[in-house]
């Protein structure tokens, strides 16, 4: 710390080297694998449940996105044409370990989606110390954005885009003569995948944030160069969702585009505030 800066502006400081550093890294990694710990052996304990509900949802009648589709087909269409029932799915295990290694799998992934506010509460202790009283007052309420918009990309992943996605691409046949038969290891990898990335996507503007508070970026940056960003958010959007139909691609594409303007915002709220 500077010898002009107050004390009080930086409350948390610490006189740390290097290797007191990596200690205080590994307390907040241990803290934080042992949450995803705790929330995996909770979701293990009732993996057959969940397996049932949330793991085969999407590829049953009557989930919430098939309806979700059919009435937006009927509304902005004016047709069923978005009305799908969901093509049969059949499963098998081609390991002796893969359904023990899926509801590993499974677990896991329950447990880092439920342990992850307290990830991202362990890395803002982190790099609090580095913080003066203003910047932690407004971190601290961010947090709870960063949650927000994570858990906001994961539901909305699982209940639009894998079953948009699941029923073009178990509906698509390449040769009569292919039979689909999927391992229970893709079933669950699948999910996962498309839930967790989908959250990860989400944290734009928070990725907006930190590249604005660094200097990498800024509104005037974002603003020129907001039609090729749209571009690629739906090249993006056009690959996560191979269904041939343009609503699908609007649908993840929209939200995305979204995302990028309230980027946009957060980095002219960055630029407001270094100027004060």
């Amino acid at each position: 710390m500077a010898l002009d800066q107050p004390k009080e502006l930086f409350p948390h400081e610490k006189t740390m080297g290097f290797f007191d550093h990596v200690d205080e890294l590994r307390k907040r990694l241990v803290r934080m694998a042992a949450a995803v710990l705790i929330g995996s052996i909770a979701a293990f304990v009732f993996i057959e449940d969940i397996f049932e509900v949330v793991v085969l949802g999407p590829f049953t009648p009557g989930f919430w996105g098939y309806e979700f589709f059919c009435k937006a087909g009927r509304f902005f269409m004016g047709s069923d044409a978005l009305c799908w029932t969901p093509p049969a799915l059949v499963m098998q295990s081609q390991q002796i370990q893969g359904q023990f290694i899926s509801a590993f799998k499974m677990s896991f992934t329950l447990g880092f989606v439920a342990a992850f506010p307290v990830v991202v509460h362990q890395l803002w202790l982190f790099v609090k110390p580095a913080l003066n009283q203003k910047e932690i007052n407004k971190t601290r309420r961010s947090l709870f954005v960063v949650s927000l918009l994570f858990f906001a990309g994961v539901f909305f992943s699982y209940f639009l885009l894998v079953p948009l996605a699941t029923n073009f691409l178990l509906g698509y046949t390449l040769n009569e003569q292919i039979q689909n038969i999927i391992t229970i290891s893709s079933v669950t990898g699948f999910v996962s995948f498309m839930s967790l990335a989908t959250g990860l996507v989400f944290e734009l503007p928070v990725l907006i944030y930190v590249l604005a508070r660094i200097g990498m970026i800024s509104s005037e940056f974002l603003i020129k160069y907001w039609r090729y960003a749209a571009v690629a958010v739906f090249i993006i959007a056009g690959i996560a969702t191979p269904s041939p139909d343009m609503f699908s691609q609007l649908l993840l594409g929209l939200p995305l585009l979204g995302l990028y303007v309230v980027g946009i915002y957060v980095a002219k709220r960055v630029e407001k505030n270094r100027e004060s």
